[in-house]
């Protein structure tokens, strides 16, 4: 259920990178529809409800959106809930060193 990542450090380039990722977030958010990003909203929204982080964001990719939360930890059972429901509907939920992402597809 839960796949995990192997990420590496930006190092000196870590300014450029979020930059770079910044713009390109923005450019690819125009390729969604209400309803996709609404769908992001909420899983968003539920991340927030079931888990604590330091940092919690939406990527928009070319061929997926992903929410991200650095640092996740479970507040109580009702994050086990959101992660199955995450899986009922089809979305990957990746954990990495960083914390947790969910990935809505295209």
């Amino acid at each position: 259920m839960l796949q995990e990542l192997d990420t590496k450090e930006a190092g000196i380039f870590a300014f450029a990178a979020a930059i770079d990722a910044d713009r390109r977030n923005s450019n690819n958010k125009s390729h969604y529809s209400q309803e996709q990003i609404r769908r992001a909203l909420s899983v968003r929204d539920l991340i927030d409800t079931a888990f604590t982080y330091s940092k919690l964001y939406i990527n928009y990719r070319k061929k997926f959106i992903a929410v991200k939360a650095e640092g996740a930890r479970r507040k109580d059972q009702l994050a086990r809930e959101v992660l199955d429901l995450f899986t009922a509907n089809g979305y990957s939920v990746v954990s990495t060193p960083q914390g947790m992402i969910v990935r809505l597809d295209k």
